[in-house]
């Protein structure tokens, strides 16, 4: 097996002016893009110095196996033609001709592969045509391809098979088996997200759209402890998932699943109460989420906590008898299971109590009123003695 640890040799010429200074991580690089010159080797490596080029490449391998670097492969080289590429790259150049009869050396092959396996194996960047592709692959404008130039290197006498190869063996990459596990379907909420390994693997980096999340250390490897994913910090749609299992310098595997994430908007909805009703006994509101399960409910009125429900069904009761009459405000905050927010109020008015209704008066005595029922003397007579009247 050759030697993986170390760099290949290079000579260090470095260009002025025609590249941006950066300070990339290995592991931020995920492309290696491969040019051809179209010219001569030292000719090459004198124009992409030269600032009036305004282009550029980290390095230049000539067809006797000779390696140039010009630019840091931690700033950001002029070569792809397109600036999220050339973000995420490293360009090389290889002397000679897109359509030129003699292709390339087996010098220049091996040269090329010791140095690009040198690179993906500090990037942990996986050795296939996704991650490895030719100028004419990179985006152009209006849909096109090959940069903004339209450029077709490195061609059809580039043996991109061949070149894999030798690029995997001089990685002394050993193939183990990690392997990203989620749910089939649709992701909502938090999912589980495990990474069964084989061999002798020390530790996972879980990746999420090429930026490393979590890393577990100790099997089983598992998302944030077993925890799980939450896809809600997830916009709906595509993402990449990847795992990178690493035993050692040279020894990983890198595994990787595109999902689409579907979450629905967590809401609640509720039965029993309407809003500005007259609360004269009892109120009963019925709860229900939707979007996700909740976790915990919590019910308030006018601030004041009332209940707190961990389990469905949510069913609130608040009684207003000892409640001042005016305005109440009846509110529920939950929380769901992935961490999210909702809540509604429902005014109510609590009315003034029934005034009692007062005693009946009793009537006022009505004093007799006299009147002669009967006449035995006659007028102008004469009384005398005993008379009966």
């Amino acid at each position: 097996m050759p030697d993986t640890q170390a760099r290949p040799p290079v000579i260090w010429l470095k260009g002025e002016g025609n590249f941006t200074k950066a300070h990339r991580s290995p592991q931020s690089i995920d492309r290696i893009v491969v040019h051809v010159t179209e010219g001569a080797f030292w000719g090459s490596v004198q124009w992409l110095k030269n600032p009036r080029a305004h282009a550029s490449s980290h390095f230049i391998v000539g067809r006797g196996g000779k390696v140039v670097q010009l630019v840091h492969v931690s700033d950001i080289a002029w070569h792809a033609g397109n600036w999220n590429t050339n973000v995420r790259s490293v360009g090389i150049e290889h002397e000679g001709y897109t359509y030129g009869p003699n292709g390339f050396t087996d010098t220049q092959y091996r040269n090329s592969a010791k140095l690009a396996g040198w690179l993906a194996r500090r990037a942990l960047m996986p050795i296939d045509r996704e991650h490895f592709i030719g100028h004419a692959e990179v985006p152009g404008p209006g849909g096109g391809r090959g940069g903004a130039s339209g450029h077709t290197d490195p061609g059809s006498h580039w043996n991109w098979k061949r070149y894999l190869r030798l690029v995997r063996q001089y990685a002394g990459v050993q193939k183990l088996s990690v392997v990203p596990v989620v749910p089939p379907g649709l992701l909502r909420g938090i999912v589980p997200w495990r990474a069964p390994a084989t061999g002798d693997i020390k530790y996972v980096e879980f990746s999420v759209n090429g930026r490393v999340v979590w890393v577990d250390r100790r099997p089983p490897f598992a998302f944030a402890g077993g925890r799980g994913l939450n896809t809600t910090t997830l916009a709906n749609g595509r993402h990449v998932l990847e795992v990178h299992g690493v035993a050692g310098p040279g020894r990983y595997d890198i595994a990787r699943k595109t999902v689409v994430v579907d979450n629905k908007a967590f809401a609640l909805t509720s039965a029993g109460v309407r809003e500005w009703s007259k609360a004269k006994g009892p109120v009963r509101l019925r709860v229900r989420p939707w979007g996700a399960r909740a976790a915990r409910m919590t019910f308030t009125v006018d601030g004041r906590r009332i209940a707190v429900d961990r389990r469905a069904p949510f069913v609130f009761t608040w009684r207003p008898l000892s409640t001042r009459p005016g305005k109440r405000v009846l509110e529920i905050v939950a929380k769901s299971v992935d961490g999210r927010n909702a809540s509604f109020r429902i005014p109510v008015v609590v009315p003034q109590p029934a005034r009692p209704k007062p005693k009946p008066t009793p009537p006022k005595p009505v004093a007799p009123v006299l009147r002669v029922v009967s006449q035995s003397v006659a007028d102008g007579q004469t009384a005398a003695g005993l008379v009966v009247w």
